[in-house]
């Protein structure tokens, strides 16, 4: 499968998307790097709002893994083609929706989060693939809203504990407004 892109009619480039893939993966790399050393540490402010246990270790296993099943994900693709487009695809979409949770709590919050930067080239990354991809055909319908659905599922998985950590302090709050 490839991305097929145009200047004119008479020209035709075509991106093979496992190397789209990659630029996925390649993001995912910086992504992390951003949410290390921006100025609000992305572990520091998941300790200050939402879990007092949060550590580093948390954040290098739970990056780590999620790395590696990028790249697992991609070269499984690579592999085997066809069907397999969904793996890789799950976890770019992922990487989109990762984005909006950056751009969400960015205006939230009014400041800025750290993993926002690098959500900019997955959504161009995530456009290129939908326009000149899953529009043109060459992604089967099917398997694209396998991988949207596959993907919401993964960003769940991240977003759930800070939702859920969020709601614990609400509680804990309100319990100690009472005691007032």
């Amino acid at each position: 499968m490839s991305i097929l892109i145009s200047a004119s009619a008479n020209d035709v480039f075509l991106i093979p998307i496992n190397l789209v893939f990659w630029g996925f993966v390649i993001i995912y790399v910086l992504h992390i790097l951003e949410e290390s050393i921006l100025p609000e540490v992305f572990v520091e402010k998941i300790k200050h709002r939402y879990f007092p246990d949060y550590n580093w270790k948390m954040f290098f296993w739970f990056n780590s893994f999620l790395l590696i099943l990028n790249i697992s994900a991609v070269i499984v693709f690579e592999v085997k083609g066809g069907a397999w487009i969904i793996l890789p695809l799950s976890l770019a979409v992922e990487r989109v929706y990762n984005g909006f949770y950056h751009l969400v709590e960015t205006i939230i919050s009014r400041k800025y989060s750290s993993g926002l930067l690098t959500s900019v080239p997955s959504w161009i990354l995530g456009y290129i693939t939908v326009r000149y991809s899953l529009l043109k055909g060459e992604i089967q319908t099917s398997h694209f809203l396998i991988s949207a659905v596959i993907g919401f599922f993964i960003f769940s998985l991240m977003i759930f504990p800070l939702i859920t950590g969020l709601l614990y302090k609400v509680y804990l709050l309100k319990d100690i407004f009472k005691k007032r």
